[in-house]
């Protein structure tokens, strides 16, 4: 059973502006909880015809007292199924947002930097539609390439089952950065390579916040063994990143965040898109209330029988 948070201001200044709830502050905690998240914010990516799967940092989770509010609001409105979240900063704003969509449930990663310190991974889910397995930290000894464990789990959709790795990969741009990432990239490269040759599940998804561009040949070197090995890997963000597009707001705007979907999943996912919602130019306020980064999902046909 979810807990039910604390209630919030319904109004909060944002770069020199003011944004109004439309609706009442939830009740007390015991009552009647929140009220459901608001399904016409940002127009809508996903349909009853197809799987949306994002990956999203929300940026230290939450940023204000609204941003639990703002993210369900999000979630419901661009109708995702699942979501992998990085940044979780506070688990009882975790407990909050998925008090507040009740068509979706979530598991949140058990790490921590210290007691008192972490960036969760976690994955939010539509649970008429997915059923998730136990979860499992993936090199909780590597803290040097990975200061956030990988997390990953099963998932379940129209009865076919697949793998969905969380990562929240080294930030910054100095030089010992990308030689973590590096580290990173080869190490979850090799897991899977050892995983799939030797008869373990061959369908994978490597979504999150990677930290790094494709536009660059040092970028490109940092994630070279998932761009390189087309017949093992399909790195579906690539397109959009090499177009021009964003994810990450910061320094005038890059794309750093992706989705790996390994080749077993090349016929279902075949026909894939990647969208990235310009949720900055439809929410006033959007960086300084909700994230720095902007989801990143991609839209796939339900799966057929197979």
């Amino acid at each position: 059973m979810r807990a039910v948070g604390l209630g919030f201001a319904i109004a909060v200044g944002l770069a020199g502006c003011t944004v109004q709830r439309d609706y009442a502050p939830p009740d007390a905690p015991g009552t009647d909880g929140y009220p459901p998240p608001r399904t016409d914010l940002v127009p809508a990516i996903g349909s009853p015809t197809t799987l949306e799967i994002a990956t999203w940092n929300i940026e230290n989770f939450p940023d204000t007292s609204l941003t639990a509010s703002y993210v369900a609001d999000v979630i419901a409105s661009l109708d995702l199924d699942i979501v992998v979240v990085e940044e979780i900063a506070s688990e009882t704003a975790w407990a909050e947002l998925l008090e507040r969509l009740p068509e979706h449930d979530g598991v949140l990663s058990t790490h921590t930097y210290s007691p008192t310190e972490y960036q969760k991974i976690g994955i939010v889910y539509r649970s008429s539609l997915v059923t998730v397995g136990a979860p499992t930290l993936l090199f909780t000894n590597d803290a040097y390439a990975f200061p956030r464990p990988p997390f990953s789990i099963p998932v379940t959709v129209d009865g076919d089952t697949f793998e969905v790795i969380g990562v929240h990969l080294k930030a910054g741009g100095a030089l010992e950065d990308a030689q973590r990432r590096t580290l990173a990239v080869a190490a979850l490269d090799q897991h899977l390579r050892d995983q799939i040759d030797s008869g373990g599940e061959s369908e994978v998804i490597v979504l999150g916040d990677y930290n790094e561009r494709v536009t660059t040949d040092d970028s490109r070197a940092v994630l070279a063994p998932l761009l390189t090995a087309p017949d093992r890997y399909n790195v579906r963000t690539e397109p959009s990143a090499l177009a021009g597009g964003v994810t990450y707001l910061g320094f005038g705007g890059t794309w750093i965040d992706h989705i790996t979907t390994t080749s077993g999943l090349a016929s279902w996912f075949g026909a894939a898109r990647v969208v990235v919602p310009r949720l900055d130019a439809m929410i006033p306020g959007y960086r300084s209330t909700i994230s720095d980064h902007l989801p990143v999902v991609m839209v796939v046909d339900r799966p057929p029988v197979r």
